[in-house]
């Protein structure tokens, strides 16, 4: 007969494993229960929703979770410690029965001897020295609790994007989130939910805007005021609308769907040239407002229009739809590429074009840019709409502070942040070997089938210097056209396809508004540090200009696409020295 675990083949390299543990508990657990009797043991407690995750034993008690994780092997591995360390993060946070008991993970490495050390939050033991370990571990005043409740106790971690918008095409409501609790996303939500109201039982037009941080929530925001609006009011028809074609794509193939999720440059052209008569969404969300079209863009694009994208969609709402609130995501420092440079300045000069009194509500911070419409239009200062605290990074809420910091060359307050980062569980890690980066995310996520890793790289960092070291940024490499970028976010690990499989990159342009577990960043010549300060892109320009802040920009949106941290890695040349160094110094670890 076949063997089998949880309807998956059992392979030998499994069974060896529960043999090897078996073997060590052995030895250990009679010395631990004579002392601990009320102690109870679960064995392969898999993680909802978390596609088979599962750490090999808990040790339980009323008081206290002790998660053991065995690898027979006969060395420490960074990949092994951060692995049960993501465990004992994601019970902590996310598991209810765990959030009021101490939770300890220890790596039980079986193949070494004698060895018993601390490697951060987690305890690193030999197999001949866990029962030392578990007794230096476990509290005096163990007591016995209901195993049951625990293990099926309510887990709920931050859904991915894609993961966010599935639930909500299946009308199920997404998980209450205590990090999103303290980022402040239900008050937001609430304030967005009263503007509909009032929208709609006025008869008004509402723009609003929500101003936030790579990773605070802006598009999960959205896609739960979406959820909400529909749930409320049967008569509400809502829309997802994106200028981001790889979010777009991602997200249709995720859902097996293009109702949920539109391209905004295809709505806007069906405006324009048929009128739109079929829409009638009233609440619209318009991602990443900031990177709305100019009038200049769209003159390039489409000969004769004199419009920006800001201005016909508020066209398109005041032309079809009797009541609307515009939702517009802006997210601060992320302009890319030409023709999105004006930000919010766009949705300001269309608002004084338009031929309605629309009312817009937004962060106070934004008082100043409307101002001159204040004899025109009714202005709502609401601070619930800022979301300054980033959710990307589970625990870690200061990731984009530390980023924002270092790449505006502020190396002393990017430096001040790393020990509380690293203590929430954030991986800073930086190699000059690509596959030793590479070996480390398929160690550290193996059998994790949920998890995603892969390559980002700059779109202007040195082709032949890149290519030579392993990363294919050219063009024909990452253009949309070449590569099937919903495959590489969504098929699974071992797809060739996958972004785990390493054999295509992605630029900021494909993955801006996306995300993945573990990026490793491909760090480019286009972004060099001279020792005092970052060289400009194109020197004989301002550092304001259009191409330098793109630059810049570039690397913020690349720094902040993980989940779980971030991993550097900087090719072995010269001029790129001052860049390992750097992040040596801002306190990456070496991998």
């Amino acid at each position: 007969m076949e063997a089998r675990e949880s309807g998956r083949p059992l392979h030998q390299e499994q069974i060896a494993a529960w043999a090897d543990c078996y073997d060590v508990l052995l030895h250990t657990l009679p010395a631990i229960q004579a002392q601990h009797p009320e102690l109870i043991i679960i064995f392969e407690y898999e993680l909802p929703y978390e596609a088979g995750r599962r750490p090999d034993v808990i040790l339980l008690s009323k008081e206290q979770v002790v998660i053991l994780e065995f690898k027979m092997k006969c060395r420490v591995l960074r990949a092994d410690v951060d692995q049960v360390a993501a465990y004992a993060r994601d019970l902590q946070e996310y598991h209810f029965e765990s959030r009021n008991r101490k939770v300890t993970p220890l790596l039980v490495v079986t193949r070494m001897k004698h060895t018993l050390e601390s490697r951060g939050s987690v305890l690193v033991t030999s197999g001949d020295c866990l029962q030392e370990a578990l007794l230096d571990t476990l509290r005096e005043d163990t007591t016995a609790c209901d195993a049951a409740a625990w293990m099926s106790s309510r887990y709920e971690p931050l859904p991915t994007i894609v993961e966010a918008a599935q639930r909500i095409m299946r009308k199920e409501a997404l998980p209450h989130i205590r990090s999103a609790d303290s980022a402040g996303i239900p008050q937001a939500l609430q304030c967005l939910t009263g503007i509909a109201t009032y929208a709609h039982k006025k008869g008004k037009h509402m723009l609003a805007f929500v101003t936030g941080v790579p990773g605070a929530g802006k598009t999960y925001l959205g896609l739960q005021y979406v959820y909400e609006s529909f749930q409320a009011e049967k008569q509400v028809h809502s829309v997802y609308l994106s200028g981001n074609g790889p979010l777009v794509k991602v997200l249709s193939s995720a859902l097996g769907s293009h109702v949920f999720v539109k391209d905004l440059h295809k709505q806007i052209d069906e405006f324009v040239r048929y009128q739109a008569k079929d829409f009638h969404q009233n609440i619209i969300v318009f991602d990443e407002g900031q990177r709305a079209w100019t009038q200049e863009r769209m003159a390039q694009r489409n000969p004769g229009r004199q419009c920006s994208e800001a201005e016909l969609m508020l066209q398109l709402a005041e032309a079809r739809l009797p009541w609307c609130v515009l939702l517009v995501l802006i997210g601060e420092g992320q302009e890319i590429y030409k023709g999105e440079s004006a930000g919010v300045d766009q949705w300001v000069t269309a608002i004084s074009r338009s031929k309605r009194a629309w009312e817009i509500v937004a962060p106070s911070k934004l008082t100043v840019s409307f101002e001159p419409l204040q004899t025109m239009c009714r202005f709502h200062a609401r601070d619930q709409l800022d979301l300054n605290i980033s959710l990307r990074n589970h625990l870690a809420q200061d990731a984009s502070t530390f980023i924002n910091h270092l790449i505006s060359g502020e190396i002393n307050q990017a430096k001040s942040l790393v020990p509380s980062l690293k203590s929430a569980g954030y991986t800073m890690l930086m190699t000059q070997d690509l596959d030793a980066a590479k070996a480390y995310c398929t160690t550290r996520y193996k059998g994790q089938t949920s998890k995603r890793y892969g390559l980002l790289v700059s779109s202007k960092a040195d082709p032949a210097l890149m290519r030579h070291h392993g990363v294919d940024n050219s063009y024909e490499a990452t253009s949309m056209r070449n590569m099937d970028i919903a495959a590489w976010y969504n098929d699974p690990p071992e797809s060739p396809k996958s972004c785990c499989s390493f054999r295509q990159v992605v630029t900021e342009f494909s993955c801006q508004g996306l995300e993945v577990d573990l990026p490793i960043l491909c760090w480019g010549p286009d972004m060099i540090w001279n020792g005092n300060a970052w060289n400009l892109y194109r020197p004989m320009q301002s550092a304001d200009s259009n191409d330098n802040r793109y630059r810049v920009n570039s690397y913020r949106v690349l720094l902040t696409r993980g989940r779980d941290g971030l991993l550097v890695f900087v090719p072995p040349e010269s001029k790129l020295f001052p860049i390992y160094d750097l992040l040596r110094r801002v306190g990456l670890e070496e991998l």
